[in-house]
């Protein structure tokens, strides 16, 4: 299949203008993702020396960290640089024992696993680059002996700063909003680059504890199939028209479901409509994902449908309507990612909408609609209820 030749460049613009969402890592780190980010704008030439910007802007929060909690940061160091002990005497004829307690000065090898410790939590990389800084702050840097001494001076402040538990998220927050500003910054510019490279941002955008917006990109080619087999013969799919994507003659084959086949016979009869989009189940950067979470984890569900409609002023709008399965044990929490995503997304989407057959009765669910967003969120039924109840409509 190909791009369809019927599609206006609007269309595509504003299929590419839709955000999807990626499903998060389990223990992604901030400051590697900073770091990851600022080498790829380098090598892209969008942003020179971007690794030394990177560092740079960590630096300065480390410093801010430092003053921000510096009684806290004086305490750790103090017990950083002392070694406590107790030593037990015992005595084998009268069989008596005592414990002396001994406070001593700590090597730099004690040192130097605390600084290791505190590398974990700010990256290896910006450690020791902001060593580095410190000690070129008070060192005479034409004294070897200078510097080497400052850089233990250094690496033991880092390693308090490290032992100061507000530390932490203080570091993060900075570090993911200083990548987020240079995504927003740069996004423009990384849309033009290669597939290829595009993929490399959107890698560096999964690497986060919180789902994060990317863009859809345009599909330049998807193979189908045509076919289907039933026992030994085999039968042409069905064809559809007005898809973004076709074959020669403007057809775009697909084996849909009975609702499914219901929800595209009305929504391809509303007025305006133009065209409409399958959406891949399978993750690709042209497949549109919602995350949602169950107990406890975070997945992504991605709705079938989105449709594209023009407006009377010339307008483009698109819709996202999903055939909603009732009987699964994670529907209602599928419905609460789709209310997530609508929420934090009011004006992207003319229609977000969710659509069960309950009692052979069709129903949607308007999810641009606050008190429905606000029924789902907080629902203790099933979602077969949720459809029949007045928060629905009937879907016509």
């Amino acid at each position: 299949m190909e791009p369809n030749p019927d599609v206006t460049d609007e269309v595509w613009e504003k299929f590419e203008s839709l955000p999807s969402q990626t499903r998060p890592q389990k223990g992604a780190k901030p400051a590697k993702r900073l770091t990851a980010l600022a080498h790829e704008l380098a090598v892209d030439g969008l942003l020179p020396a971007a690794g030394k910007k990177a560092h740079a802007a960590m630096h300065e929060v480390l410093d801010a960290a430092q003053e921000k909690f510096k009684d806290d940061v004086i305490a750790r160091r103090q017990s950083v640089v002392t070694v406590d002990g107790t030593t037990l005497h015992a005595n084998l004829q009268d069989k008596k024992k005592s414990f002396d307690e001994f406070h001593e000065a700590a090597d730099m090898a004690v040192i130097d696993d605390f600084f290791r410790r505190a590398a974990r939590v700010f990256s290896p990389p910006i450690a020791h680059s902001y060593a580095q800084f410190l000690a070129e702050k008070t060192a005479d840097l034409d004294d070897p002996d200078s510097l080497l001494d400052a850089l233990d001076d250094a690496r033991t402040d880092i390693a308090a700063l490290g032992l100061v538990s507000n530390v932490h998220p203080f570091f993060d927050v900075a570090a993911d909003k200083q990548a987020k500003a240079w995504l927003e910054e740069y996004r423009a510019a990384i849309k033009k680059l290669s597939d290829d490279r595009q993929e490399s941002y959107r890698q560096i955008r999964e690497m986060s504890t919180e789902p994060q917006d990317v863009d859809l990109v345009r599909p330049e080619t998807k193979d189908e199939m045509t076919q289907e087999r039933l026992g030994d013969k085999s039968k042409n799919l069905d064809t559809y028209e007005d898809h973004l994507l076709c074959d020669e003659n403007g057809n775009y084959p697909a084996k849909l479901n009975d609702w499914e086949k219901v929800v595209l016979g009305k929504e391809r009869k509303r007025s305006g409509f133009k065209f409409w989009y399958r959406n891949p189940q399978q993750p690709s950067q042209s497949s549109l994902g919602i995350a949602y979470l169950n107990d406890g984890e975070y997945r992504i569900v991605r709705p079938d449908f989105i449709f594209f409609a023009i407006l009377d002023d010339g307008t483009v709008v698109a819709d996202l309507v999903d055939p909603h399965g009732t009987q699964y044990s994670d529907a209602v929490p599928k419905l609460r990612g789709l209310v997530q995503y609508a929420a934090t997304h009011p004006t992207v989407f003319r229609r977000i909408e969710s659509v069960a057959q309950v009692n052979e009765k069709w129903r949607v669910l308007d999810l641009t609609r606050e008190d429905v967003r606000q029924a789902i969120a907080t629902t203790t039924s099933s979602a077969a209820a949720l459809f029949e109840s007045e928060i629905a409509d009937d879907y016509s």
